[in-house]
């Protein structure tokens, strides 16, 4: 089996929650050197993301991550990123190895009914997270860059996330099971729900501790916009009739994993 080395291109819908988190709630959980960085007083940024890539270098696959907080190191900031639960990680050796981040099985139920959306994430037999998620009608078209954080033995890890996508503001109910490891995370205050549909991700390779680059179109703020790859900046395709996520499992279950 070949490995893709990042970077990565993939597309499909991908979920984002966001959630104020009270600082000292945070601190507990995000390591030394990373700190904790307010975006109002007393309170920092975290969140629920789930994506369901349908083509790229690599899938297609599900993933589910959770962002405690949103971190500073020296002068740069991103969410930290403690782990990510993915379907298989033997169909995914590159990406268990390029970024050294945590990865844990997990299985994922998808549904969808017009502009209804709903997602199980189950590690086992135990539920980690239920979301239910409707759309609205509001819908815009977005460039941007997430920047990542985590620590392992060697240090500091730090990559980043190009997204294009148009991307709908949404409600949702989030149940977090008592026995779930996101009870932890103190995801009470939510703060956003969007859905990002059509959306073209471009996953870069990290940069390690000692040869962190702020790359062109970089700030020091929660993202970073500009400089995006060509591929990124074309028109995503329309949503008024996206492909279905049951469309994408079938064909998943018909196209091999090539890594």
């Amino acid at each position: 089996m070949n490995r893709a080395r990042p970077p990565w291109s993939l597309s499909g819908y991908c979920i984002m929650i966001f959630y104020l988190v009270p600082a000292r709630r945070a601190e507990e959980l995000v390591p030394s050197p990373l700190e904790v960085s307010e975006v109002v007083p007393g309170a920092t940024l975290g969140g629920l993301y789930a994506a369901l890539y349908q083509t790229g270098e690599v899938g297609p696959f599900s993933e589910f991550s959770a962002f405690p907080a949103l971190v500073r190191y020296g002068k740069r900031r991103g969410f930290y990123a403690p782990f990510s639960m993915v379907e298989s990680l033997d169909d995914l050796p590159g990406y268990r190895g390029a970024w050294g981040l945590r990865k844990e099985c997990a299985s994922f139920e998808w549904r969808e009914d017009g502009g209804h959306y709903g997602l199980d994430v189950l590690c086992g037999t135990q539920k980690i997270v239920s979301i239910q998620l409707s759309s609205h009608r509001l819908t815009l078209p977005i460039r941007v860059s997430f920047p990542f954080f985590h620590v392992r033995s060697r240090g500091v890890v730090s990559y980043h996330a190009d997204y294009a996508a148009r991307v709908h503001l949404s409600s949702s109910s989030v149940d977090i099971p008592a026995e779930s490891p996101l009870t932890e995370y103190g995801l009470k205050r939510k703060l956003m729900t969007t859905l990002w549909e059509s959306t073209k991700i471009l996953l870069h390779p990290p940069e390690s501790e000692k040869n962190i680059v702020i790359q062109e179109g970089a700030s020091e703020g929660i993202f970073r916009v500009g400089a995006l790859p060509t591929d990124l900046g074309r028109e995503p395709n329309s949503v008024e009739n996206p492909p279905s996520v049951f469309a994408a499992q079938r064909e998943k279950r018909r196209k091999p994993v090539v890594v």
